[in-house]
């Protein structure tokens, strides 16, 4: 098996939090605590659990929008920790942030044309064929009207504005990207419209995904590996099949348990309803 693409060991992060009172002491809350995973050239490590349970902090850690306490990142055989200047700016670009409010994420004063070159006019890298045709060609592999690359962020949907958060990330080439909750805001139909381009994107470039989520129904749709945590800690790690079809910590079976499920009488009924839906249409013809 080749070396993972990314190599996080005993991550720790830890945040002072002042007490009570004027006279209140400093303490220290650690939201990450020793955590350790790997992410694989091309598969899609999914990092679920509840709210507070420390997956966005662990996500910014390998972003490196906020330092460790302690632990170690590696990136492609690279300390992550050590990298200054350039190789910092090519980390920043190896590895891309989806988050999950789009419009927070999005400048509203700037036009899609500006968001999505500006991880390349950052990193001072030549835009391929210019701004406006880079644009038009990236919003068109996403799914967006490549006409609408001067309007800006309040004028799309919120589906079509993670469709931009994504065409960012797009922009420089990543290796990994990194989606924090990136559906979770999103309606159920349009939820499944962005995974499935988030899939084919994986695969027409092959990079690889780090995908954070709390719903479990979302997580079987795209996971590859599923690592789940609890109280800033990886309580188990596996196969999808494996953590859905035998999950072995007790916090695990409870996610899943919490996962609503179709009644078989209900799923029956929706079939026959649609076969006499479909037996109507082909009377009427």
């Amino acid at each position: 098996m080749s070396e993972p693409l990314l190599r996080a060991a005993n991550l720790v992060k830890e945040f002072a939090v002042r007490g009570n009172g004027l006279l209140g002491t400093t303490a220290k809350l650690r939201a990450v605590d020793d955590v350790s995973l790997e992410v694989r050239t091309g598969e899609t490590l999914a990092l679920v659990g509840e709210s507070g349970s420390g997956k966005s902090t662990t996500a910014r850690l390998i972003a490196r929008l906020i330092d460790t306490t302690s632990g170690t990142i590696e990136f492609a055989g690279r300390e992550v920790h050590a990298l200054t200047g350039k190789d910092l700016h090519a980390y920043r670009g190896d590895v891309q942030v989806v988050f999950q409010d789009p419009y927070s994420s999005l400048n509203p004063k700037h036009s899609v044309e500006r968001i999505v070159t500006a991880p390349l006019v950052y990193q001072k890298r030549p835009v391929p064929g210019g701004a406006r045709a880079f644009t038009r060609e990236l919003m068109e592999r996403v799914g967006l009207n490549p006409d609408h690359s001067a309007r800006f962020p309040a004028q799309f949907s919120g589906g079509q504005a993670q469709r931009i958060g994504i065409a960012r990330a797009l922009a420089v080439s990543p290796r990994l990207i990194i989606a924090d909750e990136a559906v979770s805001a999103l309606d159920v139909s349009v939820q499944a419209q962005v995974i499935n381009l988030l899939r084919r994107l994986q695969d027409e470039e092959g990079f690889s995904y780090l995908f954070i989520a709390h719903d479990l129904a979302v997580v079987r749709q795209i996971a590859t590996r599923v690592a789940v945590m609890n109280g800033g800690r990886i309580v188990e790690t596996g196969d999808r099949d494996q953590v859905f079809g035998d999950p072995q910590d007790p916090y695990t079976r409870k996610l899943l348990a919490a996962v609503p499920r179709i009644r078989p009488e209900w799923d029956a009924a929706r079939r026959r309803n649609e076969r006499a839906r479909t037996e109507r249409q082909e009377a009427a013809k």
